[in-house]
């Protein structure tokens, strides 16, 4: 059988054939094993290592007393009474200055009356004198009583303020009065005494607890990583790590580069600084190789 015979022909474009279909299924799976991260589950809220809760820990005091707390009645307002009004006792009436009696007996025309006169001149200018000494002193006590009465009134407003105030703070119900814990969530559940994982979640239906475990790992990951100035969100880079039983991250290592040193390395550190738990009973120490990229950072 000769080169040009269709027999080799055929051959030779099978072998090509089957070379190319090869390198073509190895090129998908290895996409497809890179397009695979990590998944990462809905963690429930609330400080703590408890990576496998169902539901987030309310907020309260640990063995503290379940109470139905009534809702925050509105307070009503008090319209303030009126001030006593305090009665201004009428001004008295002077006295009629009687005039100077005339004498019965016929004066003398051609020679005036000295001494009369200078003697109701003196009555004139003292019952004048007494006139506006009587004015002042019951513009005196005018002036007093309206001080007395707007005393009176300010004082009742002060009271009814204080008054008022001691309502509204009597009906404000404790912030943390209920059964639960320190760290937990407005809206958790009491029977969770433990902690939460660090999610947004009051409630989460995971059962694969490892799952959970290396979600709160990327979750954490994810804070603690400081990405270098001026670098590209399409970065990524794919990380081996040892889990060990203890929760400690051991021998992490770059198996494929993003090309770019400063966000490697950025990653390398950021896993030196997260702190685990220990992992769950039934699960050894392994190795794990995951894809972090940039843009995960502001996911989740």
């Amino acid at each position: 059988m000769t080169s040009t015979s269709p027999s080799a022909f055929l051959l030779s474009t099978v072998l090509h054939g089957t070379a190319i279909l090869v390198a073509l299924l190895l090129s998908f799976v290895t996409s497809q094993k890179e397009r695979t991260p990590t998944k990462i589950l809905e963690l429930v809220a609330g400080e703590g290592d408890n990576y496998g809760a169902k539901e987030a820990p309310a907020l309260g005091r640990e063995g503290g007393i379940k109470l139905n707390l009534p809702a925050t009645p509105i307070p009503t307002p008090v319209a303030p009474e009126r001030a006593p009004v305090v009665p201004v006792p009428p001004p008295p009436v002077p006295p009629s200055v009687a005039p100077a009696s005339k004498s019965t007996q016929p004066a003398d025309q051609s020679i005036p009356n000295f001494k009369k006169k200078i003697q109701y001149d003196i009555v004139r200018g003292d019952a004048k004198a007494k006139l506006q000494l009587r004015r002042e002193r019951e513009a005196e006590a005018k002036r007093l009583a309206d001080e007395k009465k707007r005393m009176t009134k300010e004082e009742f407003d002060r009271a009814q303020k204080n008054k008022t105030a001691t309502k509204v703070a009597s009906a404000k119900v404790p912030a943390i009065d209920g059964e639960g814990i320190a760290k937990g969530v407005v809206g958790g559940s009491v029977n969770n005494t433990v902690g939460g994982a660090g999610g947004k979640a009051l409630q989460s239906d995971n059962d694969d607890v490892l799952a959970a475990y290396y979600s709160m790992f990327k979750l954490r990951l994810r804070e603690k990583f400081e990405p270098p100035p001026g670098l590209s969100d399409s970065l990524k880079v794919t990380i081996e790590v040892r889990s060990n039983a203890d929760g400690a991250l051991t021998s992490a290592r770059v198996t494929r580069t993003s090309g770019s040193r400063e966000f490697d390395r950025a990653v390398l550190d950021a896993i030196g600084r997260v702190r685990m738990p220990s992992r769950p009973k039934d699960r050894p120490s392994e190795s794990i190789e995951f894809v972090f990229t940039m843009r995960e950072r502001d996911e989740g």
